[in-house]
């Protein structure tokens, strides 16, 4: 039998892939050794003998195959485990660098982005803001807008010199403000005023430019409008709803004028505590019922003040302390 012919059919036997054919084949060869008349009964074992041990070596080579491919497969695996730890930090580095660059990115966005609009002599110029807004600039203006910023939480700008008229687009969510020079006005779009002070048994909100809902938890009390206040009773969660005078009283205060009209002694109380820091106190029940009408300036000094409100209802004072008496 032919040495190639004979690798192929052991290896075949090892690995238990051989066919009827081949195996026939195998046996032939094998029993043939007894057949062979010119070889003595001796040297037939010895080569049968050999014959065997080819195969046996033959099938160890395959073995040793086998192991050597085992042993290369157990040194690829710490290959295999370097380059996925290479990737692992290759993937971590790329990971970083995209967060750095977003990092850098948002940065950039929160950086002032300032624009400036200018005119010059004999001009005008309408600049158009991103919300809606225009902005009306006069000859030899100025106004700048950082257009980053514009717009996030507020809708800021800032007149650097000269003069401009601003129509300004609703929005209650975002004030809009001008800052020039050391003056800062704000436009809030719906102007309104609350009072809810502590030592008051109800609290008050008054509306002045257009539409405020007011709500108590779940429960809607009401939607009011420009000259409309409501009135939530602390002790009993009872509401009303009245019209009111914008031009004076809740709005006055802003300016240090206040001006009360037809107010209870509890109100009259609260604004002299706001003004001069004294209480107010009632000695009965019927200087408790008394209205005024008066305006109160922090100008005025304290004790011309007292005299002007005993003076309304002819009622007389007296100070204990910081608290002013009413009899």
């Amino acid at each position: 039998m032919k040495r190639k012919l004979f690798r192929f059919l052991t290896n075949r036997y090892r690995q238990e892939q051989v066919g009827k054919p081949e195996r026939d084949l195998f046996d032939t060869w094998y029993k043939s050794l007894d057949q062979r008349t010119d070889v003595q009964a001796a040297d037939k074992d010895a080569r049968r003998n050999r014959s065997w041990q080819k195969i046996q070596d033959a099938i160890g080579e395959g073995e040793e195959l086998i192991d050597n491919k085992q042993k290369q497969i157990i040194a690829f695996r710490p290959w295999m485990g370097s380059v996925a730890a290479l990737l692992l930090v290759a993937s971590g580095f790329f990971y970083w660098r995209i967060q750095q660059e977003m990092q850098q990115t948002q940065e950039m966005v929160s950086m002032p982005a300032y624009r400036i609009f200018n005119t010059g002599v004999g001009e005008r110029k309408v600049v158009n803001l991103p919300d809606g807004s225009t902005v009306t600039l006069n000859a030899r203006t100025s106004l700048r807008v950082d257009e980053n910023a514009y717009g996030r939480s507020a809708r800021e700008v800032e007149l650097l010199a000269g003069e401009a008229f601003f129509e300004v687009a609703k929005d209650s969510s975002r004030a809009f403000i001008v800052q020039a020079g050391r003056l800062q006005t704000t436009v809030l779009g719906t102007s309104f005023n609350i009072q809810t002070y502590a030592e008051m048994e109800e609290q008050v909100i008054s509306v002045y430019t257009g539409r405020v809902k007011v709500q108590r938890g779940n429960n809607n009390l009401g939607t009011l409008e420009k000259g409309q206040r409501i009135r939530f009773e602390k002790q009993y969660a009872n509401s009303t709803t009245e019209d009111f005078d914008t031009g004076n009283r809740y709005s006055s205060w802003t300016s240090g004028k206040q001006v009360l009209q037809d107010a209870g002694f509890e109100e009259l109380a609260l604004a002299v505590k706001n003004t001069y820091g004294i209480t107010l106190v009632a000695d009965n029940d019927r200087i408790a019922r008394q209205q005024y009408s008066l305006p109160i300036r922090k100008s005025v000094p304290l004790d011309e003040f007292l005299e002007a409100i005993q003076s309304i209802h002819h009622n007389k004072i007296r100070k204990e302390g910081e608290r002013v008496i009413l009899y």
